[in-house]
């Protein structure tokens, strides 16, 4: 059972984040423009419906167990995490993706001033409340993958806390090439390195009288 339970523990906390990093790498690097191919990125969206759910689920497995201060924080930030890169990650894509297919659809005459529309949304001035939603939707998953980080400080090696938080941090930037990719990556390896680092040695208990 404990077997089982370890080896079902590896294939989310590697399964995961490495689906997240093929979706990173197939991600175009820019949101669609009318006249531009929008299926692939709706799918690739409505993907991360599922993969930020299963990205919760590895935060909460990384300290599942744990009881200090840094573990319970990060088990608190967890929900406000999912909902809130919910709304900007795949939410926000599949609505755009929507737009722009829909754009596409429309008759000739129309499709410039929908395309007038979509450009003044990429190089416009933008909506302070987007960039809110933008900003404290990344912050949120930064500030929960450094707690996690701090929760693993004294079971995890140096080198692997420091390659999960470099990765969290990049991948605050987005989930598009490269930064999406490589910031995940980084990640996985920092748990990897954790999670099948060599067992240390057990302390040698002195003689008596010694």
């Amino acid at each position: 059972m404990i077997g089982r339970k370890r080896t079902w523990r590896r294939v989310v906390l590697l399964g995961v984040p490495s689906l997240y990093i093929l979706l990173g790498l197939v991600h175009p690097t820019a949101n669609p423009e009318l006249g531009d191919e929008t299926d692939l990125f709706i799918w690739l969206h409505i993907a991360q419906l599922f993969l930020i759910m299963g990205l919760g689920y590895v935060l909460w497995l990384l300290v599942e167990g744990f009881t200090n201060r840094a573990a319970t924080l990060a088990r608190a930030l967890i929900i406000p995490f999912l909902v809130a890169y919910t709304a900007l990650d795949a939410i926000l894509g599949i609505a755009w993706g929507i737009a722009a297919e829909t754009a596409n659809d429309l008759p000739t005459a129309d499709q410039q001033e929908a395309g007038g529309l979509i450009d003044e949304l990429i190089s416009g001035d933008p909506d302070p409340r987007g960039l809110i939603l933008y900003w404290g939707a990344g912050l949120l998953w930064l500030a929960v993958a450094l707690t996690v980080v701090a929760a693993l400080r004294d079971t995890a090696p140096l080198g692997a806390l420091v390659s999960m938080a470099m990765g969290a941090a990049i991948f605050t930037l987005g989930h598009a090439p490269p930064m999406g990719p490589a910031g995940m990556g980084l990640f996985l390896f920092g748990i990897a390195w954790s999670e099948f680092r060599p067992p240390s040695a057990e302390p040698l208990i002195p003689a008596a009288g010694a």
